[in-house]
């Protein structure tokens, strides 16, 4: 006999409940988010327009990048480069810092820093390519100023060196630590032009910024055809305590590289707790016009040394730079403002870019010494 359990539920009549739910539920998955949707669109009837009020920078630049191309470019101590630019906006741009990715490579400069609207200028990069390796080199500056809101923008300058022409080994002579009076370095000047093997480049002077340190000539030779001219340094005993900034400037009969000049640092920064000296800004600048040396302009420099100092005087190399002790007082108790302006008496000779200024103090009996860097920056 077969037993049946009763009747299937997949055969079993549908209820008029269960029709009624297999239709409303769909339906109410439709209706719920429109029914959502309409009550947040009604409680913020000002809602704010998806429209950005964001404002555009107002200094706009002709290109951000120059490229020279594939090939190497002539042959060249200094390439200048520029970027011209527009105040786009409707208040003034000032221009607050150009920063350079390798400032040993590139002195950026700027023709105004303050641009009203519908100005214009331009960024001039100065690339420095005398100890620059052959290849393709990639130079950045930034560029930092306000609209006067603050902004920043990258200027790119690509390039192609060609092979070395004269090289400068090392490029900064550095004597760190306790300097000997029996201590001695030997720069090498490199000319590595095949056109010049047969009139080579003559030194005429070999020239030092400072008593701390004496530079010449210590003779020539040849190696693989190439001639090397020896530069031969000795440092005086008893250097003052601290960092020292110098340059040795060796001019030539050479028309294109006239001058050839390689940064000293001396010493370190470790002063006393009660002789720290500071320096603004760190490094000098003068603005030289070629055409018109009257229209040069420099800067202050601000230094902060301590009250026992004694000033004495302030000296500049080359000594057509012109430095004048504008105010000197004290801040507290310990410390005392120099102020310095820098200016241009006359052009220096032809190729030299690097000036130092020394400012001379004495504490008690012992000769201090503050120096600065300066970069001409001729036009």
């Amino acid at each position: 006999m077969e037993i049946m359990d009763g009747p299937s539920a997949t055969n079993s009549p549908a209820l008029p409940q269960d029709r009624f739910a297999n239709v409303w539920k769909p339906l109410l998955l439709l209706v719920i988010p429109c029914a959502v949707a309409a009550v947040f669109f009604l409680s913020d009837p000002v809602a704010p327009s998806l429209a950005s009020t964001t404002r555009r920078p107002s200094l706009v630049f002709n290109s951000y990048m120059v490229h020279e191309g594939e090939d190497p470019v002539p042959s060249q101590p200094l390439l200048t480069p520029f970027f011209t630019f527009h105040n786009k906006g409707s208040e003034p741009v000032t221009i607050r810092e150009l920063v350079p990715a390798c400032s040993s490579c590139v002195s950026p400069d700027v023709t105004a820093k303050e641009i009203p609207p519908g100005g214009e200028g331009r960024v001039i990069f100065n690339v420095k390519t005398r100890n620059q390796a052959a290849g393709f080199h990639e130079y950045l500056v930034t560029v930092k100023y306000t609209d006067p809101e603050p902004h920043e923008v990258v200027l790119t300058y690509k390039v192609v060196l060609p092979e070395k022409q004269i090289e400068v080994e090392p490029r900064v002579l550095m004597v760190m630590g306790r300097i000997s009076s029996t201590d001695r370095d030997i720069i090498t000047i490199a000319d590595h032009r095949p056109e010049r093997a047969e009139s080579p480049m003559k030194i005429l002077s070999v020239l030092s910024s400072s008593s701390m340190f004496t530079a010449q000539s210590a003779g020539q030779s040849v190696v693989e055809d190439v001639r090397r001219e020896a530069i031969e340094v000795t440092y005086a005993g008893n250097i003052p305590v601290g960092q020292h900034r110098g340059v040795i400037t060796v001019t030539t009969d050479d028309d294109m590289y006239p001058a050839i000049q390689i940064p000293v640092i001396l010493g370190d920064r470790k002063r006393p707790a009660d002789e720290q000296v500071l320096v603004g800004p760190e490094a000098g600048r003068i603005i030289v016009q070629a055409s018109s040396p009257e229209k040069s302009t420099g800067m202050r420099i601000v230094f902060t040394v301590p009250a026992k100092w004694v000033t004495s005087h302030v000296e500049t190399f080359p000594t057509q730079i012109v430095a004048k002790v504008e105010k000197t007082e004290p801040l507290d108790a310990d410390k005392i403002m120099v102020v310095v302006q820098i200016s241009l008496s006359e052009l220096p000779s032809k190729g030299i870019e690097q000036g130092i200024l020394t400012l001379h103090a004495k504490d008690g009996e012992e000769a201090e010494l503050v120096t600065v860097p300066i970069t001409l920056l001729w036009r």
